[in-house]
C-alpha cells in the first residue's frame, strides 16, 4: 500500500509544530503559527485521514474553565524507518518508528571488509516484507559511512572498506523498494545533536569522532556544513610534521586506534581496547603515560578546533573516552592553558547510538521536507 507523505507547505509546518511538541492542542498550534484556528482544523482533519497524526485525549482546562483542548501527536504507527551504520567491524542496524521512537537494535559482525559481504548480511536479515504492526511498513533508510559522501549521494571514498565498484545506495534501493540516504556517520551524529538540543541556545556545534579515525561533523547556524564535495570536517586527514622531518596525519596520531596501536607495539603483541582499560585500570605504566600523551594530541587538537570555528559546544564521540571519562575531565584541564575562553566539551548526549539516531532524524527529514525535526532523547 502506498503512503501519503505527499503533503503541502502547511501541512508541513503544522505535522512539524507537532513532531516538536509533545502532545499539542490545535489552540496551541494556532498560536505558534500565527494561523486562524479554522484553517489549522482544516489541515488536522488532512493529517488524520492521511493516518500521520492522531487525537490522545483532553488537556487541562484553561484558567477561565473553558472547554478541554484535544491533544495530538505523531502517528507512530503510520511506517518505520531503518538506520543503518557500517562500523570497521560490523553493521549496526536501528529501526524507529515514525515518530522517531526506538523499535529495536540489531548488530551483525561482518566476516570481512567486502561491500558484498555488507550487503549479503543485509538481504539475509531485514525482513523488508515486514510491517511491524504499521499501517505503510518500511519508508525508508539512511546509511552511515566512515568516509566521504558527495551532494550526488555518491561514496568518494570508503577508507575501512573494498568497495567491488558496488554501489550501496543503489542495492539498497532494490532490496528495500524505499527511499535510502547515505551520510558520514559524524556529520549524522552532528544532526542528532542538534535535533536534541535544538531548544537550547546553540547555533554552532561541532560532533567530534574519534575511532579508527577522527572525523567532524560540523553544525554552523543550525545547519550541517559539507563543503563544497562532502569533504567539510575530515580533520583526521590534516597533515602535520612529524619530528620535524615527515609529514603523518592526524588521525595517524591521535586517533583512539593509533592509541592501541602504540601500546600494542609497546607490549609487543596485540592489546585489545577492553584489555587497555583493564590495564589502566591496574594502573600498568605504560598504558598509563600513553594515555597521559593520547590526552594531551586530543586537547590541542580541540583547542585548534576552537579557535578554526569557536563553536557553542563540541560533543567528543569516543568509546574510550566514554570508558575513561576522567580522560574527559583532564583534557579540560589542559584546555585550559591554551585557550583565553573556556571551550565548552562536552560526551555525545548518546554515546553509543547517536550516528543512528541522527540516521533516524535525516531520512524523517529528507522525506518529510521538514527541517529541524527535534527526536525526543531515546
Amino acid at each position: 500500500m502506498e503512503n501519503n507523505l505527499k503533503i503541502s507547505m502547511n501541512e508541513r509546518r503544522v505535522l512539524k509544530q507537532i513532531f516538536n511538541n509533545h502532545n499539542i492542542s490545535r489552540t496551541q498550534i494556532s498560536k505558534n503559527l500565527e494561523i486562524n484556528k479554522a484553517t489549522i482544523s482544516n489541515i488536522l482533519n488532512a493529517l488524520k485521514k492521511k493516518s500521520l497524526v492522531i487525537e490522545v485525549g483532553e488537556g487541562n482546562s484553561t484558567k477561565s474553565g473553558g472547554r478541554k483542548p484535544i491533544l495530538l501527536k505523531i502517528n507512530k504507527h503510520y511506517g518505520y524507518y531503518i538506520s543503518m551504520d557500517l562500523t570497521y567491524s560490523s553493521v549496526e542496524l536501528m529501526y524507529n518508528y515514525f515518530d522517531g521512537t526506538v523499535l529495536k537494535h540489531e548488530s551483525y559482525n561482518l566476516p570481512d571488509k567486502k561491500v558484498s559481504s555488507i550487503l549479503a548480511i543485509l538481504k539475509t536479515n531485514i525482513p523488508t516484507s515486514e510491517s511491524y504492526d504499521t499501517s505503510y511498513g518500511l519508508l525508508g533508510m539512511s546509511v552511515s559511512i566512515h568516509g566521504i559522501v558527495d551532494h550526488n549521494q555518491t561514496i568518494i571514498h570508503l577508507p575501512f572498506h573494498e568497495s567491488e565498484d558496488i554501489s550501496i545506495t543503489d542495492e539498497l534501493r532494490s532490496l528495500t523498494r524505499a527511499p535510502v540516504i547515505i551520510e558520514n556517520e559524524a556529520n549524522l551524529s552532528a544532526i542528532y545533536e542538534r535535533s536534541i538540543h535544538s531548544n537550547s541556545e546553540m547555533r554552532n556545534l561541532i560532533a567530534l569522532s574519534i575511532h579508527k579515525g577522527i572525523g567532524a561533523g560540523l553544525i554552523i547556524d543550525k545547519k550541517l556544513y559539507r563543503g563544497s564535495n562532502g569533504e567539510a570536517g575530515e580533520i583526521g586527514k590534516t597533515l602535520v610534521l612529524q619530528n620535524g622531518e615527515t609529514y603523518n596525519t592526524i588521525e595517524n596520531i591521535c586517533s583512539q586506534e593509533a592509541l592501541i596501536q602504540s601500546i600494542s607495539n609497546k607490549f609487543e603483541q596485540n592489546i585489545s581496547l577492553s584489555e587497555l582499560i583493564e590495564l589502566y585500570h591496574q594502573h600498568n605504566d605504560i598504558v598509563i603515560q600513553e594515555i597521559e600523551y593520547f590526552t594531551t594530541k586530543i586537547a590541542v587538537l580541540v583547542h585548534n578546533l576552537n579557535t578554526q570555528f569557536n563553536p557553542d559546544m563540541i560533543y567528543v564521540n569516543c568509546t574510550l573516552i566514554n570508558e575513561l571519562p576522567i580522560i574527559l575531565d583532564s583534557i579540560k584541564t589542559q584546555l585550559h592553558q591554551y585557550s583565553t575562553h573556556s571551550v565548552q566539551l562536552n560526551l555525545t548526549t548518546n554515546v553509543k547510538h547517536a550516528t543512528l539516531l541522527g540516521g533516524s532524524i535525516a531520512i524523517m527529514q529528507k522525506l518529510l521536507n521538514i527541517d529541524d525535526i527535534q527526536l525526543k532523547s531515546n
